[in-house]
């Protein structure tokens, strides 16, 4: 099936279009806020509220449209997304509702959707008669893949630790919320270049744009767990995982 578009869509689709584009606009701009303030202040925390809600709405509809087009990759994209913000937001608020048997849960499914990616990557890689449709092959659902193991392997980590606190604490939140915006800043600066007038459609600018989040990654994980600061952070007295 081709890509629905506004243009060619209506009904429930082009309303689902529509929530998708809004949350991912939402996302964008409440995710630079709180990148830009001081972490854990007010600004920070309702900002970063406003991010993860749209975050969860922009990644089950685009799983949602990924399943009604039949694109697989595009189904673990959105869910990788809500996975990496939803865990991100855990491990700095807890919720009271969620146990421990929930955590593992996540887990387990954190493990299962790796093992998928990891596996289509490597058929992908092994066999080019294997047809692909909205994404370049092998790449993304191998690095996809790779970043669900890794989070599936932080989630035993702290599972097994009972919690964490500390700088490995804050480094889990925020290296996973910047992943989750980089899903976000990714997909439309240049997943939907196309649909950018020509006229302000600077590629280079575009390309600072969607890869931002991953240079805030490298500068919050070298501050965090490199050099140990977390001086101007304000923590939550819980602790959860």
């Amino acid at each position: 099936m081709d890509r629905v578009t506004f243009a060619t869509s209506s009904g429930p689709v082009w309303l689902a279009l529509a929530v998708h584009f809004a949350a991912g606009l939402v996302s964008i701009v409440a995710g630079a806020i709180a990148l830009s303030v001081a972490k854990g202040g007010l600004l920070h925390k309702q900002s970063g509220l406003v991010f993860t809600s749209a975050m969860l709405v922009l990644g089950l509809s685009a799983a949602g449209i990924g399943t009604y087009e039949d694109r697989p990759g595009q189904v673990f994209g959105g869910l990788l997304a809500v996975y990496l913000v939803f865990s991100a937001m855990t491990t700095v608020k807890s919720l009271p509702a969620i146990g421990q048997r929930f955590n593992v849960a996540l887990m387990v499914l954190a493990f299962a959707c790796a093992v998928a990616m990891l596996y289509g990557g490597v058929t992908e890689w092994l066999d080019p008669t294997v047809e692909v449709a909205g994404r370049p092959r092998v790449v993304p659902p191998l690095v996809g893949g790779t970043i669900m193991l890794l989070a599936a392997i932080g989630d035993l980590r702290a599972i097994r630790a009972g919690g964490l606190r500390g700088s490995r604490r804050i480094a889990r939140h925020l290296w996973r919320m910047c992943l989750g915006l980089f899903v976000a800043t990714g997909s439309f600066f240049l997943g939907q270049m196309k649909f950018i007038p020509e006229p302000v459609r600077n590629v280079p600018v575009l390309l600072v744009l969607a890869f931002a989040p991953v240079l805030f990654l490298i500068y919050w994980m070298w501050r965090v767990r490199v050099r140990g600061r977390t001086s101007g952070m304000v923590l939550d007295s819980t602790q959860p995982h």
